[in-house]
């Protein structure tokens, strides 16, 4: 194997960090209502079955060598580039929506015969 390729299958890995910061957040927006510790790890158990699963698919496909450990951090680097970057843009939007439905449900259980006494005070 090359310099080209090792630096290609380096950059594929890279990737796959990314789509595994992606798959994480995934996971954390589902198992965050739940508090329980057993959640957390079997969500976490999750994570890096499907993370595997990922990165075995994507080393078929392209046809990578075997593992090697400059594979090993380009995937931790990729998941460090998401963090630190598409992560805060994810955040973002998230925490938009989130407010957006605690501010709707908010307004929704409102009694209306309460906001019109409110506003006959008001008056």
């Amino acid at each position: 194997m090359n310099g080209a390729n090792e630096f290609f299958v380096f950059l594929v890995c890279v990737t796959c960090g990314i789509a595994g910061g992606f798959l994480y957040d995934f996971l954390y927006c589902i198992r965050y209502p739940f508090q329980a510790k057993w959640v957390r790890y079997v969500f976490d158990a999750l994570f890096w079955v499907l993370f595997a699963g990922i990165y075995l698919f994507v080393a078929v496909m392209t046809g990578m060598p075997s593992l090697r450990f400059f594979t090993f951090l380009g995937c931790i680097g990729g998941l460090f580039l998401y963090l630190k970057s598409f992560h805060k843009i994810v955040a973002f939007f998230a925490r938009k929506v989130y407010n957006g439905v605690t501010k709707r449900r908010k307004d929704r259980n409102v009694c209306p015969r309460k906001t019109h006494r409110a506003q006959m005070k008001k008056s």
